[in-house]
C-alpha cells in the first residue's frame, strides 16, 4: 500500500505545474497574468471553469468550444467573476455540459462580440443587462434550457448579424424592439413556446436572409411589412397559430422556394397554421395544411375573396366571362352561369349598399 502512494505522489511531483507569480495555473498548464490573450480548449479540459481564469486579465479570446466527438467536456457554471475580462471580445463556451443560468455580471463585458453558449444545460432567463452588449455581432444561445421572455433590451444590440435561441422554452412575444436591429442577416427561434403576434417592426429588417419562427405558438396576422424582406432566401413560419389572410406583399419575397410539407432546409413553410384563403397566387399551391375552422365564409359576390363587395369584384366578373371561367361566387343569380346578369345584379347591390 506504501509503494502505491508512493508511485502516485511521484506521478503527481512529475505532472504537476510550478508556475511563477505572475502566472495562474489551469488545466496543468501556466498562463501569464498579463499576457495572456487566447484560451482555448486542450485535451486536458475537463470538469469546471476555475475562477482564476478571471485573473486573466488581458484575455482577448476565451474559446471553451468542444469539437464533434470529442470528450474534454467542461462541466460547472459560469463563473460569476466572469466581468473581471473586460477586454474579452470572443466568448465560445459551446457544446459543452454548463449548467446554470448566464450570471448578470455578463452584461460587463461590453468589448463582445461574438457570445456562443450553443448547446449546453443552461437554464433560467436572459439577463436583462444582455442590452449592455452593444458590440456583438453573434448571439447564440440555442440548444438550452432557457425560459422566460426576450427581453425589449435585445433592440439595443445594433451590431448584431445572427441571433439563434433555437429549441429553447422562451414564452411571450418578440419584442417590438427585435425592428432596431437592422443588420441582422439571422434570426432561428424555432422550437419554442413564443406566443403572440409578430410585430410589424420585423419589416425593418431589411438585412435579413433568414427568419426562422417555426415550431411556436405565434398568433395573429403575418404583418404587411414581412414584403420589405427581400433579402430572405428562407422563411419558416409553419406549425404556429397565425391566422386570417396572408398578405399579397408576400409575393415580393422572390428568392423564397416554397414548399407545403417539409423537404429541407432551402425551402420556405407556412404550413400548419390557420391561415385563410384566398391565398396569394405566388403560394397558392404550396400553403400546406391549413386549419380553416375558423375562417369567414365568402359571400356570394366576392368574386375577388376579399371579404367585400365592391367595384373589384364586378371586374373579377368581367374577366371570369372573358376567359368563360365559372366560379360560383360569380354566380349572383345562380343559375350555372356567369354572364352580363350577373353583373347587372352585383352593380344593384353595390348602388343600394
Amino acid at each position: 500500500m506504501r509503494s502505491i502512494l508512493s508511485i502516485l505522489f511521484l506521478i503527481n511531483i512529475l505532472y504537476s505545474q510550478d508556475c511563477s507569480a505572475d502566472e495562474v495555473e489551469i488545466w496543468g498548464l501556466c498562463y501569464s497574468i498579463e499576457n495572456t490573450t487566447i484560451l482555448q480548449n486542450n485535451d486536458n479540459t475537463y470538469g469546471e471553469i476555475p475562477d482564476v481564469v478571471c485573473d486573466l486579465v488581458n484575455l482577448e479570446t476565451l474559446d471553451l468550444s468542444v469539437m464533434w466527438a470529442e470528450t474534454n467536456y467542461v462541466t460547472s457554471e459560469i463563473p460569476e467573476c466572469i466581468d473581471n475580462l473586460e477586454n474579452l471580445t470572443y466568448l465560445n463556451l459551446s457544446w459543452n455540459q454548463i449548467y446554470g443560468e448566464i450570471p448578470a455580471s455578463i452584461g460587463n463585458l461590453t468589448s463582445l462580440t461574438h457570445l456562443n453558449l450553443l448547446s449546453n444545460q443552461l437554464t433560467g432567463e436572459i439577463p436583462e443587462n444582455i442590452g449592455n452588449l452593444i458590440n456583438l455581432t453573434y448571439l447564440n444561445l440555442g440548444l438550452n434550457y432557457f425560459y422566460g421572455e426576450i427581453p425589449e433590451s435585445i433592440g439595443n444590440l445594433i451590431e448584431l448579424e445572427e441571433f439563434y435561441i433555437t429549441d429553447n422554452q422562451f414564452t411571450g412575444s418578440l419584442p417590438e424592439s427585435i425592428g432596431n436591429l437592422t443588420e441582422l442577416t439571422i434570426i432561428s427561434m424555432f422550437d419554442n413556446q413564443l406566443n403572440g403576434s409578430i410585430p410589424e417592426s420585423i419589416g425593418s429588417l431589411t438585412n435579413l436572409t433568414s427568419f426562422n419562427v417555426g415550431a411556436n405558438q405565434l398568433s395573429g396576422q403575418i404583418p404587411e411589412s414581412i414584403g420589405n424582406l427581400i433579402n430572405l432566401n428562407r422563411l419558416w413560419l409553419s406549425y404556429n397559430n397565425l391566422s386570417g389572410p396572408i398578405p399579397e406583399s408576400i409575393c415580393n419575397l422572390n428568392d423564397l422556394m416554397w414548399s407545403g410539407e417539409w423537404i429541407n432546409g432551402d425551402y420556405s413553410y407556412l404550413n400548419d397554421n390557420n391561415l385563410c384563403p384566398e391565398y396569394p397566387e405566388c403560394i397558392a399551391y404550396n400553403i400546406g395544411w391549413q386549419n380553416t375552422n375558423d375562417c369567414p365564409e365568402f359571400e356570394i359576390g366576392d368574386a375577388n375573396n376579399d371579404y367585400e363587395i365592391n367595384i373589384l369584384d364586378i371586374i373579377t366578373i368581367v374577366n371570369l366571362i372573358l376567359i368563360n371561367t365559372y366560379d360560383e361566387l360569380a354566380d349572383i343569380n345562380e343559375d350555372s352561369l356567369v354572364d352580363i346578369l350577373d353583373i347587372m345584379l352585383l352593380v344593384n347591390w353595390i348602388i343600394e349598399d
